[in-house]
């Protein structure tokens, strides 16, 4: 057995279950059964990480995820919540006991194309809501994210121009086609609306006073590149620098590729972490064709290797302090 360098981050979905229906997501079809997922202890042998995020499906759905993030509390330096923000009373109460953690709803859009998209009735009203009770608690790590595609493009500045003015974390992700989503048919079209929309976010990003920004700037920059099909602008170390755990307790390189290192019920997680399987894994990943640009695999990526991102700040803050448009041209 080898001993692996552990992973600094943590992608914990806790269910499979949602009561959404996302047109870009059909975990929703496959919802998992209560007596099959994993249970908050048996996450005691999980080490210690820079960041988790606990996701789903819906989160809030299990009426025990108090106990879920008491546990990695414990083991996290910094714990996010990805949840669709319906069931706010839940959301707020958890909030009240753990006010440092991070919250990341889903919005898709306005009120009309988000639950059209997300296929729930009034969902946007519920997410608003949730934000809102979340801001008046004083939670410094609240925000909202969007998952983009042909039928949401037109929304995009509309949504970051109001988490602006909310005073809330924007998070951009793209339509993706993997086993996670039960989703194949996943495509961007409108490339011509990508690319002026993207264009308005990447420029603003760059304007802001906040370094982070410079940075999410080229994160998006990234997101257009995949959009458009390209290859990632940086390697992807998935299964090394962080891990995927579902429900069943799987460990996962990530939620893209469906292999398993190993199960937490069945091992300890160092077991797993250093096992052969996990070795095999790795090298399928050098492998990977997928070129997926999700903010989890890519934030990790991004700290490894500060210099590719930052050139290309400094290249574009230089043109924008010039007068000049920035340069989105792709590979």
């Amino acid at each position: 057995m080898t001993n692996v360098n552990p992973p600094k981050e943590a992608l914990i979905a806790i269910t499979y279950r949602c009561n959404a229906k996302c047109h870009m997501c059909n975990t929703w079809q496959f919802p998992t059964k209560p007596e099959e997922e994993i249970k908050p202890s048996d996450l005691a042998s999980l080490p210690n990480v820079v960041f988790c995020n606990l996701t789903g499906g819906e989160p809030f759905l299990r009426p025990d995820i108090e106990e879920f993030v008491d546990v990695m509390s414990r083991k996290a330096k910094r714990i996010v919540i990805s949840t669709n923000g319906y069931f706010t009373d839940k959301v707020v109460k958890l909030a009240q006991r753990y006010p440092a953690i991070g919250v990341r709803v889903s919005i898709e859009g306005l009120p009309a194309a988000n639950d059209e998209l997300r296929g729930i009735k009034d969902g946007f009203d519920h997410g608003i809501r949730t934000l809102m009770e979340l801001h008046r608690l004083g939670l410094k790590d609240i925000g909202f994210g969007v998952t983009l595609s042909d039928r949401n493009i037109l929304d995009l500045m509309e949504l970051y121009q109001l988490g602006k003015a909310m005073d809330l974390e924007f998070a951009t992700a793209c339509v993706h086609n993997t086993y996670y989503f039960h989703k194949h048919d996943n495509k961007v079209t409108k490339l011509e609306d990508f690319d002026r929309e993207f264009k308005k976010l990447i420029t603003d990003l760059l304007k802001s006073k906040k370094v982070k920004n410079w940075f999410r700037a080229w994160f998006n920059y990234g997101l257009l590149n995949y959009a458009h099909g390209n290859k990632r602008l940086l390697p992807c170390e998935v299964g090394s620098d962080l891990f995927f755990m579902d429900p069943f307790g799987n460990i996962m390189p990530c939620n893209a590729m469906e292999m398993s290192m190993g199960n937490i019920k069945q091992k300890p997680f160092s077991e797993i972490w250093n096992s052969p399987q996990a070795a095999k894994v790795r090298e399928a990943v050098k492998q990977c064709d997928k070129n997926c640009w999700m903010i989890g695999s890519v934030s990790p990526a991004m700290k490894k290797d500060l210099k590719t991102p930052a050139m290309w700040v400094m290249k574009n803050k230089l043109k924008l302090a010039l007068g000049k448009e920035i340069d989105i041209c792709l590979r």
